[in-house]
């Protein structure tokens, strides 16, 4: 925006802006004449990103001398030429938008600020050769918006998909205490390259095939000599696919074909040493994230196959749909 663009009233702003003394990424030390502090009152969800768009926030100030309420997200941290740089631009460069600012490290902090800087200047470089009455700048505006209308639509779900009373968090807990317990388990697998390979061994076990002698003879996995047996293992430590599949059998049970990047996994688990069970309280906000994301998942699913997908370019088709 240039001089002559600038509306009257942005430049008293400016000078409000201007008289007060900011420390960097914090609220003004002066010229907000309340005893009250500005409250932020934000709402955290599991799907960060660099464009995050759900954000509650309100301000007190209580003083018949002070200026109207300021929204905490348009604090001014600095001014480029004719544009200010408020609280939410730099919050917008970062993945978590609700990150507090105050804990980002001062060489974060800088290399955010010369991000913004640059991006104003060029921008403001873009208008003046009028850049921005392209065809390359409005095709990508139109997937900037896209991707902001998106992430929106997510978290207007979220918002909803988030009301879940206590009772139900504690009923979805007692029903899979074991997720919530520190068990280790001991289980084997027989990995083979393809699902039809590993519904074939599948077939042969329940067929009274011994695991230990299948995994030998048919696994292409380094635990194959041992007859399968990968020893003992805490939640978490092998990849997602087979630590759910694992931890979800119970002593003695075979489940599978389980799909992960190394192939097809029948697994069997033959030991659980039972640990400490945590308690509701500290996972409480972990369950909720979980339902959350399962209500989520299966709102896109249900979004997706009620719109018709044609991917005519075989390069970019998607596995399995």
């Amino acid at each position: 925006m240039t001089t002559s663009e600038t509306p009257e009233p942005m430049e008293k702003e400016k000078t409000f802006y201007q008289n007060q003394t900011y420390d960097l990424f914090n609220r003004p030390l002066k010229n907000l004449r309340t005893k009250n502090n500005v409250r932020n009152i934000v709402t955290s969800y599991p799907f960060a990103a660099v464009i995050t768009l759900i954000v509650l926030l309100l301000s007190h100030i209580s003083s018949a001398q002070a200026p109207k309420s300021v929204n905490p997200e348009d604090y001014v941290i600095a001014i480029v030429g004719n544009e200010i740089i408020t609280e939410r631009d730099v919050r917008l460069m970062i993945p978590n938008f609700n990150t507090e600012l105050q804990k980002i490290p001062p060489a974060q902090k800088i290399q955010i600020m010369r991000e913004i800087i640059n991006q104003r200047i060029l921008a403001s470089e873009g208008r003046a050769l009028k850049l921005d009455q392209s065809e390359t700048f409005k095709a990508r505006q139109r997937s900037i918006f896209d991707t902001a209308l998106a992430r929106t639509t997510v978290d207007h779900f979220i918002t909803n998909a988030s009301k879940i009373d206590k009772q139900h968090l504690k009923n979805f807990y007692d029903k899979n205490r074991r997720r919530y317990r520190d068990d280790q388990v001991r289980a084997s697998h027989i990995l083979l390259k393809t699902r039809k390979e590993a519904e074939e061994v599948l077939k042969e076990l329940k067929a009274g095939k011994i695991f230990a002698e299948l995994a030998k003879e048919r696994s292409i996995g380094p635990s194959g000599v041992k007859g399968g047996d990968l020893g003992f293992f805490k939640r978490g430590q092998m990849v997602p696919a087979f630590d759910n599949a694992a931890f979800s059998l119970s002593e003695g049970a075979t489940g599978g074909p389980i799909k992960t990047r190394f192939g097809f996994h029948i697994i069997k688990v033959t030991q659980i040493n039972k640990g400490k069970l945590t308690p509701f309280k500290e996972v409480e906000a972990q369950i909720l994230q979980l339902l959350v994301s399962k209500k989520l998942e299966k709102y896109l699913k249900n979004l997706r196959a009620s719109v018709k997908v044609v991917i005519k370019d075989p390069n970019f088709a998607i596995g399995g749909e």
